[in-house]
């Protein structure tokens, strides 16, 4: 709308200036001069602007151009009425040296009449001659000019100039509205690009402008139409991607964290409030602010700019990785800290290099115990008419060594070659029933109302472990208890499974150490059985923990995902 406008004010402004600039020509101009210009016509070339919604500088150089026309033209008139201006000075100049010439004839006439000399009757009858001036009408014969001829003139130029600066009023405003008029969907076009440019710039690309007019002005709004359009799609496109790019940075179990130049935090995953402890909002956080509630060894390890492993946790079962990297955003430095857990990611390739080992043990041990047993057989066949006895316990004692040998193999390549869980359907009440036939214990919670998934031998195989274990610590059996609960944590939904009781518990050392294989304290043991725990519990995607408890006793805690 301001274009239209200026457009507009613009049109009448030069026809106003063309109005000023004839009323100062006609000044000059006597009223025959004016009415032979003004009769004339002011051929304006033919300029056809065809007012194109997108075209407006054609527009503004068709309009100069036509007024660069005028002004050349009225540029003409004032030299023509310049050129006749001295044409009649001319004129009158030559016809005041006539009327000296004849005031002289006459005064000699005079003079000669004085004398006697002048023929009176030859030059009675002869009238005196004038030539015409060029500016009257051809062959018309000079003639004095009136005072009542005067007056008569200029109100005749007074009306002339008077109908001419009416012509030029109605000229001018039929000119603004000319043009107002065929710029009139110029304006309602640049009405709707303005609006959907200023909506551009809100970052609203739903809105679109009607495809109304011809040639370039409907090829204009097809263009924005399409550019809005393809905006919203790279916009929801973009907002997919951060959604999706979030949900897996959220989801993910490694903790990040995103600081600027300033050390202060600008993003964070659930991970990091995991670990941090923070349930509200942590951006906008300094690093200073975080590490105020956290362990030693954690604070430590995020001060320095270093990257590694360190150990936290109780008895610091637990296994990290930190890692930093510094990259530009914005133009600005930005760090970007990752914690990884470790510590089920060296648990299993740890336990794997011990199955390698096992399978090799069993296979070079399954190699020379199968002969000794054949050998053993054989001998009590040779053997068998003496009465010897002491031959007799030297086979005993080979056959029983042998065989315990056997059993010993077969136990390791069992952890060797665990099977796969056979995942089902559990009723827990049903379940903690058949462990009772086995050992006793107590149960602390009421069970969960929601069943548990997941391989029932291999689970029952873990706990009757864990029972045996907690009666044979020294514990009284009535301080032998077993809970399960339903829990939902940030990492998912699952069952807590705690088994405690009031034994001599572990020391540092062995607690370190329990859940590697061949390591056992007990006389007879293989050190086998909490390894195996271990295993089939990560094997359901779950963990398994050992804490000492403050009064006595061991806890030992295990997470089975649902």
């Amino acid at each position: 709308m301001l274009i239209r406008t200026k457009i507009i004010i613009y049109s009448m402004v030069c026809c106003a200036f063309g109005v000023l600039l004839s009323f100062a020509l006609v000044k000059y101009i006597s009223p025959e001069t004016s009415a032979v210009a003004t009769s004339k016509a002011i051929e304006i070339p033919d300029v056809n602007v065809q007012l194109d919604f997108a075209d407006l500088e054609k527009t503004t150089a068709a309009i100069e151009l036509a007024l660069k026309n005028t002004e050349q033209l009225q540029l003409a008139a004032a030299m023509q009425a310049r050129q006749r201006t001295e044409q009649i000075k001319a004129e009158l100049q030559k016809l005041e040296q006539l009327k000296q010439e004849q005031l002289q004839i006459k005064l000699f006439k005079l003079e000669q009449l004085k004398e006697g000399q002048f023929n009176f009757s030859a030059h009675i009858a002869e009238p005196l001659r004038v030539e015409p001036l060029s500016i009257l009408p051809p062959k018309a014969p000079a003639s004095p000019v009136a005072p009542t001829e005067i007056a008569e003139n200029e109100r005749v130029s007074s009306l002339t100039l008077g109908e001419g600066l009416l012509v030029l009023l109605l000229a001018c405003g039929a000119c603004g509205l000319s043009v107002a008029w065929l710029t009139r969907h110029l304006g309602r076009s640049l009405d709707s690009l303005e609006i959907g440019l200023l909506n551009f710039s809100d970052n609203d690309f739903s809105v679109s402008i009607p495809e109304h007019g011809e040639g370039q002005l409907q090829t204009l709004a097809q263009l924005f139409n399409y550019s809005a359009a393809k905006l919203r799609q790279e916009r929801q496109y973009i907002y997919q991607r951060e959604l999706l790019l979030d949900k897996v940075i959220q989801s993910s179990p490694n903790v990040m964290l995103l600081l600027d130049d300033h050390q202060r935090l600008i993003y964070a995953n659930d991970a990091a409030r995991h670990l941090f402890h923070k349930k509200g909002k942590m951006e906008g956080l300094s690093l200073d602010e975080l590490l105020l509630d956290l362990p030693e060894v954690l604070a430590l390890a995020l001060k320095h700019e270093k990257n590694g492993l360190f150990a936290m946790g109780e008895d610091d079962v637990e296994t990290w990785y930190l890692s930093r990297g510094q990259f530009l955003l914005n133009n600005q430095q930005h760090n970007l800290i990752l914690l990884k857990q470790m510590t089920r990611e060296l648990n299993r390739q740890e336990v794997a290099v011990w199955k390698k080992v096992i399978r090799i043990i069993s296979h070079e041990l399954n190699n020379s115990v199968a002969p000794i047993a054949s050998m053993v057989n054989s001998g009590r066949l040779l053997t068998k008419d003496l009465d010897n006895p002491k031959l007799k316990l030297i086979f005993d004692t080979i056959e029983n060594r042998t065989g315990h040998l056997s059993q010993f193999i077969f136990n390791y390549a069992r952890f060797a070659k665990l099977p796969l869980p056979q995942r089902r359907q559990v009723n827990w009440g049903q379940f903690t029933t058949q462990l009772t036939q086995h050992y006793p214990f107590k149960l602390r919670h009421d069970l969960p109302e929601v069943d548990g998934y997941f391989d029932q031998g291999q689970l029952e195989q873990v706990l009757l472990n864990l029972l045996k274990n907690a009666h044979e610590s020294g514990s009284n059996p009535e301080d032998v208890t077993l809970s399960i609960r339903y829990q939902t944590l940030v990492d998912g939904a699952g069952f807590s499974i705690a088994i405690e009781d009031r034994g001599t518990g572990m020391s540092g050392e062995v607690l370190e150490q329990a859940l590697l294989p061949f390591y056992s304290t007990k006389q007879s043991g293989t050190g086998l059985g909490l390894p195996l725990c271990r295993e089939i519990i990560e094997a359901h995607d779950g963990c398994i923990s050992m804490h000492n408890r403050s009064d006595g006793g061991l806890l030992v805690r295990l997470w089975l995902p649902q």
